[in-house]
């Protein structure tokens, strides 16, 4: 859901990346984050366990400048890839913009990709987003490894609708930045065309469900501006916006949005984030509540 600020002159865009467990979701970001020629970045919020899975989310919010007059900042957020925590996929997929789905190039993991990918098209559907209209780039990642599947046989299996593909090695950082330039550029692509990703004959939205059983445990923990290896700074090949971070005033992707544009709508987008976020807190208190509550059993079990 773009929401724009006519106020301060201001677009919020939200993209996530999707994909199985393990596949570099995470990874992505922090390369994103790491790379010197992007600014104004704020805080990343990670949090996960011994085995570096992410639980909830990463939250990346990134100015990418000024586009068409106005003020683009990007939201990235990353979802847990086990099927555990589907609830929380869900809650984080409302209300985004595109979507990166970042798929294993290894051979063992093609039921994976493909479960993933429907569970992706599903959560979209009960978050009211049509999967064949929301801005949508396919990263096939680990290139680097052996027993890889070709792009063609990739493509064969995972997009028959040819979305954009980039090629990755994203522990290396090959490819996230092109894979981030492409995803953004959709987003804007679907803007400037007046794209309506609603899907109106789905129910409303209810309020969302994290009545799940988190799987939070005592090893479980947040982390802020994450330092791993796969985090530091490296160089960098390109802008990671050449190609989206001008564009002529004839040509504003936001002219049309800008338009239909009321107070009323904005308070009520407003208010629909502010409610998601407040879920998102709710959740997180109640699973650090449980992790305080196993360690404190396991305190007293050693005792």
């Amino acid at each position: 859901m773009v929401l724009i600020n006519k106020a301060i002159n201001e677009v919020t865009v939200k993209l996530v990346y999707y994909g199985p467990g393990l596949c570099g979701k995470t990874t992505n970001l922090e390369k994103i984050y790491g790379n010197p020629k992007l600014e104004n970045k704020g805080k990343m919020i990670s949090m996960s366990t011994e085995t570096d899975r992410t639980l909830f989310f990463d939250f990346m919010p990134m100015e990418l400048g000024t586009i068409g007059g106005q003020k683009v900042r990007v939201q990235l957020y990353t979802v847990p890839g086990q099927v555990f925590y589907d609830a929380t996929r869900k809650l984080v997929l409302r209300g985004a913009d595109g979507v990166v789905f970042v798929a294993d190039s290894q051979s063992s993991m093609h039921e994976s990709n493909t479960d993933s990918l429907e569970n992706l098209k599903t959560n979209l559907r009960l978050n009211r987003i049509d999967p064949d209209k929301i801005a949508l780039v396919l990263q096939y990642n680990k290139r680097d490894l052996p027993n890889v599947d070709s792009v063609e046989e990739m493509n064969a299996y995972l997009n028959p609708g040819n979305a954009p593909v980039v090629e990755a090695s994203a522990i290396n950082g090959t490819g996230v930045t092109a894979t981030l330039r492409a995803a953004v550029a959709k987003i804007l692509d679907n803007l400037k065309n007046n794209v309506d990703t609603t899907l109106y004959d789905e129910p409303e939205l209810s309020a969302p469900d994290m009545s799940a059983k988190s799987g939070v445990g005592a090893s479980s923990a947040f982390k802020t501006d994450v330092n791993r290896a796969s985090a530091r700074p490296e160089p960098v090949e390109e802008d990671p916006f050449g190609a989206v971070a001008v564009i002529e005033s004839s040509d504003n992707p936001f002219e049309v949005a800008a338009e239909i544009h009321d107070p009323a709508a904005e308070r009520g987008e407003l208010e629909a984030l502010l409610s998601g976020a407040t879920s998102v807190v709710r959740a997180l208190e109640e699973a650090l509540e449980n992790a305080r509550r196993h360690e404190a059993d396991i305190r007293a079990r050693l005792s």
